[in-house]
């Protein structure tokens, strides 16, 4: 028959165990909870960079109209010969589409980025809500098998 000293330290041993098992369940809630803020944010990002990359295109677009008005203005002005001036305007509207294509590849890549931190993200948010489930099993099992082991002992 148990004292109730030893009912007491079995009772401290399970009650040690519960709260080691809910703390590491805990604390592997809080570890995804953090991860899938992060991957907002980093899903928020994406979303940003993609919407400054359209932003950005269709002003370049406004300033390469305003530049080709100005041309013709500037050519017309002069009086040259509009055919050689017309491989001039050419160029300019070439380069310009150039730059107007590189912005829009810029926002896609930031896009693509943030996608893939937010999905990183989950991962290691799963990833350590696993391994507080594991780590809560293992305390679990630990604390039952002590208390058994010390259960056993009194009971002699």
């Amino acid at each position: 028959m148990c004292t109730g000293l030893e009912i007491a330290a079995l009772a401290t041993a399970a009650a040690g165990t519960v709260t080691s098992t809910v703390g590491a369940i805990q604390q592997g809630k809080s570890a995804q909870n953090l991860a899938n803020y992060n991957a907002q944010i980093a899903q928020n990002d994406a979303i940003a960079a993609r919407q400054k990359a359209e932003f950005d295109a269709r002003a370049q677009e406004r300033q390469a109209r305003l530049f080709a008005g100005t041309q013709r203005a500037s050519m017309a002005a002069t009086g040259g010969e509009l055919l050689d001036m017309q491989d001039v305007v050419d160029m300019s509207a070439e380069e310009a589409e150039l730059e107007n294509l590189a912005i829009r590849y810029g926002g896609e890549m930031g896009y693509r980025a943030g996608q893939q931190r937010a999905t990183v993200a989950r991962m290691e948010g799963a990833a350590a809500k696993q391994k507080a489930q594991g780590a809560a099993i293992g305390s679990l099992l630990t604390g039952a098998s002590s208390t058994a082991q010390m259960g056993a002992k009194y009971s002699k």
